[in-house]
């Protein structure tokens, strides 16, 4: 299987799931879907599995493994710079992601594996 991100700009999901990445012409909608996703996925881990499950019901995100966007967020910020929701969403990320194993990076660093 070809894992050249070069034709991928982004890529979502559970690394440990093998996602594949979206095409370069996939809709700035698409990436901020996957955005939402993470920033659901980041308010179930922070709340916990008993309290996710209380506000999130049937739509609660108990997954432990890591996720992670690969996306050039300062290409896609640059390209939208009036896009309020997808400035927040790629904030909220990038600030709150990490703490629970949610994370934003650049496309080059899954070519490293990482």
């Amino acid at each position: 299987m070809d894992h050249q991100l070069s034709n991928r700009p982004w890529q979502f999901g559970s690394v440990t799931r093998g996602k594949q990445g979206l095409p370069p012409e996939a809709a700035t909608a698409e990436f901020v879907a996957q955005l939402k996703r993470a920033k659901h996925a980041i308010e179930c881990r922070e709340l916990g599995p008993d309290a996710a499950r209380a506000r999130f019901g049937p739509f609660v995100d108990t997954g432990e493994e890591r996720f992670v966007i690969f996306a050039d967020a300062e290409r896609l910020l640059a390209r939208r710079p009036v896009d309020q929701e997808l400035h927040e969403l790629v904030r909220t990320v990038r600030e709150r992601g990490p703490a629970v194993d949610v994370f934003l990076m650049p496309p080059s660093d899954a070519r490293r594996g990482v």
